[in-house]
């Protein structure tokens, strides 16, 4: 048996070698061709590539989402702080003098879009993060049932 292959580690390569294939734009009969294999199994690996593809999506989803909108939540927080010293400073102060009302009209609009920003991140941050784990829940069980 040293001398038959691992049947994963083929497969592994099958569809490693199909990928890269796909990537140059063949279509799947020509891959069929190619790699020596029926239609159907150029199918099933397509669709085997595209599960984990999303499975790659959807788990780095998970570990950046609530990373993205902690730092969009601080980013708007620093831009906020920003603003107030650009519409607090005083004109004669040395380093200010550049800024006049136009400068503090613009900090003052966007103020109001940072804090509009701010809302829809607190709007919807929880709804998204609800919905992730809903979608691992029902995972779970279609796990479950196709296992009993």
């Amino acid at each position: 048996m040293a001398g038959i292959p691992n049947s994963q580690a083929v497969i592994r390569e099958r569809r490693e070698k199909l990928f890269s294939l796909l990537v140059r734009g063949m279509k799947p009969n020509e891959i069929a061709k190619v790699l020596k294999v029926d239609n159907s199994t150029v199918t099933r690996d397509v669709q085997y590539l595209t599960t984990q593809s999303q499975n790659y999506l959807n788990d780095l989803a998970k570990q950046t989402i609530p990373f993205m909108y902690q730092s969009a939540i601080e980013g708007i927080r620093e831009v906020l702080k920003e603003r107030w010293n650009i519409y607090t400073a005083v004109p004669t102060v040395e380093g200010n003098e550049g800024i006049n009302w136009n400068h503090k009209l613009v900090a003052l609009k966007l103020a109001k879009e940072c804090h509009q920003a701010y809302f829809e991140c607190l709007n919807s941050g929880p709804s998204i993060m609800h919905v992730q784990m809903l979608e691992d829940k029902l995972a779970q069980i279609e796990e479950s049932a196709a296992s009993a």
